[in-house]
């Protein structure tokens, strides 16, 4: 067969081909979650062609193949279909560099691209590469072509891109413009189909961080006490505190109540004694009257894969986020919680549903604590003091 004909054939066929072999494959080939999911989920009974068990949830390695093909067509495709610049417009010397860039065949490509010069590398980098031989062969034998690269590797990925607004909107906000800062352009999306950063975020919590805390749902907060004699019991003591009262914190400033806790004993505790080690804590456990709506960033999967069923670049930027805003401060925040306070305040006001409060990470546990959005009096509406504990 002519080279002309099979490169044809090559590009009819688009990046992979079909699995033609009636064979199977089991989850255990697999150290990704999400495949060995997807394996089971959509599977059936039978052997395992590569390891020869039985009795195992298998998937025909034609409907695995088809599979991987989905998801990697829209990511990746060969040199020649990725519209990078020719060498030839580049460079005027054939031992000439270009900082930032290199060769690629006839091409120019960003050294930063994410880029495959062999299918085996592929394999390693997106967890198809298994132990087995036999399965190897057969996974690399579907790919046409041996030289792969992004379909756009002049853009940024989008959790890059977000990362990216959110480091520059905390700098403003911190340094520059702080009530202002909706009209500078690095606040404003130049392209017509992008929001700034506050929205894309607020966007992201409203879409796929949602949880409804059920009526019933136990709060603990703690306040420590100077008159161990007299213990803070009531309702009042132990609720969020007046405006007057109200303290600057991670994701309200001075003047502005609401309710701080967690949702289990030891974080109040650990977090009051952290910059009081021998306070004497009056401990609240208060239970909700309602159900709420919270935004809960502890939805964002600890685990994540590109073969997750959607929303990985999403999942990327917001786990990152989540640690930035969590990150410990010390006893005198300054301008560290501006960003926070900000961001919490266009969660509250701005959005198209009513939430009631965030969940979030406790920088000195790492378990969930949740900020609700309301005052020392209308608390009341929401929560019910069950018992306190002198810790």
């Amino acid at each position: 067969m002519g080279r002309v004909k099979a490169m044809m054939m090559e590009q009819e066929d688009g990046l992979m081909h079909s699995f033609e072999e009636d064979k199977n494959v089991c989850a255990s080939h697999f150290k990704d979650s999400y495949l060995q999911t997807y394996i089971n989920s959509s599977g059936h009974s039978g052997k395992c062609s590569y390891c020869g068990k039985k009795h195992k949830k298998v998937l025909s390695m034609k409907v695995f193949m088809d599979f991987i093909e989905s998801k990697l067509v829209q990511r990746l495709c060969p040199l020649d279909e990725a519209n990078l610049p020719l060498a030839s417009s580049y460079y005027d010397e054939e031992d000439e560099e270009i900082p930032g860039f290199s060769r690629a065949g006839c091409y120019v490509i960003p050294n930063s691209a994410e880029r495959y010069e062999s299918i085996q590398e592929l394999m390693y980098e997106y967890d198809l590469y298994t132990s087995d031989d036999s399965l190897n062969e057969d996974i690399a034998s579907c790919f046409n072509y041996d030289e792969l690269t992004r379909n756009d590797v002049f853009e940024e990925e989008l959790d890059e891109e977000l990362s990216y607004a959110w480091d520059n909107f905390v700098k403003m906000v911190k340094y520059q413009k702080r009530y202002t800062f909706f009209q500078d352009p690095f606040f404003i999306r130049q392209e017509e189909w992008k929001d700034d950063i506050l929205t894309e975020i607020n966007q992201l919590c409203s879409n796929i961080l949602i949880t409804e805390l059920p009526l019933g749902t136990t709060i603990f907060r703690g306040r420590p006490n100077d008159n161990p004699q007299k213990p803070k019991t009531s309702f009042k003591d132990l609720t969020a505190p007046p405006v007057e009262f109200a303290k600057e914190n991670r994701m309200s400033a001075t003047g502005i109540s609401m309710f701080y806790g967690a949702l289990d004993s030891a974080t109040p505790v650990k977090e009051i004694r952290n910059y009081d080690s021998g306070a004497v804590i009056d401990l609240g456990e208060f239970v909700l009257k309602k159900e709420l709506v919270v935004v809960d960033l502890f939805k964002i999967p600890e685990n994540l894969s590109f073969w997750m069923p959607q929303y990985f670049r999403e999942y990327k930027f917001l786990k990152k986020f989540h640690s930035e805003i969590t990150k410990p401060i010390t006893k005198n925040p300054g301008i560290e919680y501006v960003p926070t306070q900000i961001f919490t305040e266009y969660i509250r006001f701005m959005n198209n549903k009513q939430i009631d409060g965030i969940i979030y990470k406790s920088s000195l546990t790492g378990k969930k604590n949740i900020v609700l959005f309301y005052d020392n009096t209308t608390t009341a509406n929401i929560l019910d003091l069950k018992n306190v504990t002198i810790v």
